[in-house]
């Protein structure tokens, strides 16, 4: 075939192309529940790369206006704002469009920190529940939130854990043995009907012999591991006679608790020295929602992820049951990590709207069962999918995320706007190439996560600082 030939047929190839992009419609073809979409023509002729940013300029607008990094491990707060309330008010302005307080109310954590304050002159251990989705695995997230606060008030610990683990965790080794029937308000397992479930939204109900054994791991790159000194079930006892015995491996030393009362209780071993590894048999007929393990007085950060879950599981817990248990556990706060699930699952406004407003169900939920303790929101991260032919983020996502930081407020509880933090639409991809974001352009590594929790715990450092110059 000549040349002139080859240059004819592309052309002609290329004007039906074109013709086929003028007249395609611009929502598309919807084929056997698939919509198939062809790009307009002038989207062909005036389309630009959309990731020709530098991903280091996009890494550069996560760092929160005036929280800029520094390499130095001293809090950077105080260097920064001379230790001033003016000071202070003027950075906490500045990061609105990531953390969107309710109402605008600058002091909606003093009742959080006056409690941690107090926690250790008390003899108490405060507790964070941080919920989340599959992001928060590995305590991804909240390991770093908890050594800082911890570091701030007191306090040891992975903190509570569920009687089997089936979730990924760095924070202690722990194995179970015995017969049990397992309950959970996600994945695919058994749902109970009448909502008990406990804090972990998991139940675990025994009836004979049952083993929990944990010890602590060791630290990367340190000999030293984690001490215990404070260990506690939380159970539901079902018929009288409920034992349990707790083996101090460390010290060979055991600790028997036994009980003819019913219903929910915190049963807490007196141990006379701190312990690094243990196991507790037990043996009766009992609902286990969970084992604390905590050391010295402060503050306990408990990691409840949730592989696959949306957020929406609250309202299906019993009401009466939860009011009961949080107040047993202590709650100091409410930390929830919801909507990357959700968002493959939006295709538009008005789905968008559904799910907002179930949200703030679960929020008004805790906000009944557990009144005046405060509660934060952290929205999804941007997340990618093919769009048009091209990597970007999902459609329904900055709508969610923007719906999410009025409707949270409005509700009485705090937002923390994550995607924003991570500098919005198309930032993933700058995430991944830096190393601190998974192939699948959802989840965060390891460093990435701890990068967002630095940011996390800095605007916790800064809310403390406020606190307690006012």
């Amino acid at each position: 075939m000549s040349q002139k030939k080859i240059l004819f047929f592309i052309t002609i190839i290329i004007a039906c192309l074109a013709l086929v992009a003028a007249l395609f419609p611009s929502t598309g073809i919807t084929l056997f529940n698939k919509t198939l979409r062809f790009p307009a023509l002038s989207e062909i002729m005036t389309r630009a790369p959309v990731f020709d940013e530098d991903p280091e300029e996009i890494l550069k607008q996560w760092e929160i206006n005036t929280l800029l990094k520094e390499e130095s491990t001293e809090p950077t707060v105080k260097k920064k704002y001379k230790d001033t309330v003016k000071g202070l008010e003027t950075a906490l302005e500045k990061m609105e469009p990531v953390f969107e307080l309710p109402h605008g109310n600058s002091s909606y954590f003093d009742a959080f920190f006056a409690k941690a304050e107090a926690a250790r002159a008390r003899g108490e251990i405060v507790r964070v529940l941080y919920y989340g989705d599959s992001q928060i695995e590995l305590d991804r997230f909240s390991s770093n939130l908890r050594q800082f606060l911890q570091q701030k008030f007191g306090g040891g610990g992975p903190g509570m854990v569920p009687l089997r683990q089936t979730i990924p965790t760095g924070a202690i080794n722990q194995s179970h043995s015995g017969e049990y029937t397992s309950y959970s308000l996600w994945g695919e397992t058994r749902r109970n009907k009448e909502g008990d479930y406990g804090p972990l939204a998991k139940m675990f109900r025994i009836n004979g012999n049952n083993k929990f054994t944990a010890s602590a791991p060791r630290r990367k790159n340190e000999d030293r591991r984690d001490n215990y000194s404070h260990i506690s079930l939380l159970t539901n006892n079902l018929n009288e006679g409920f034992h349990a015995e707790l083996t101090d491996k460390t010290h060979h030393a055991k600790y028997v608790l036994a009980t003819d009362s019913l219903g929910i209780q915190m049963l807490d071993f007196p141990l006379i020295f701190s312990t690094q590894s243990f196991s507790v048999s037990m043996n009766g007929n009992a609902n286990i929602y969970g084992v604390l393990i905590d050391d010295g007085f402060g503050i306990a950060v408990d990691n409840i992820a949730m592989r696959g879950a949306n957020g929406l599981h609250f309202t299906s817990m019993n009401d009466s049951l939860m009011r009961e248990t949080y107040r047993l556990l202590n709650v100091g706060m409410f930390i929830l990590q919801y909507g990357g699930n959700a968002v493959p699952g939006l295709s538009g406004e008005r789905s968008v709207e559904l799910y907002v407003n179930n949200i703030i169900s679960q929020i008004k939920y805790l906000q009944r069962v557990a009144p005046n303790i405060p509660i934060l929101f952290i929205g999804p991260a941007d997340m990618l999918s093919i769009v048009d032919g091209e990597l970007r983020t999902y459609r329904s996502l900055p709508l969610l995320v923007e719906r999410l930081s009025t409707e949270i407020p409005n509700s009485g509880a705090a937002f923390w706007n994550m995607y924003q933090v991570m500098g919005g639409a198309n930032s993933m991809r700058a995430w991944v190439r830096k190393g601190w974001a998974g192939s699948d352009y959802v989840h965060f590594t390891t460093k990435g996560a701890n990068e967002i929790a630095h940011v996390l715990t800095q605007t916790f450092e800064m809310l403390y600082e406020y606190y307690k110059m006012k």
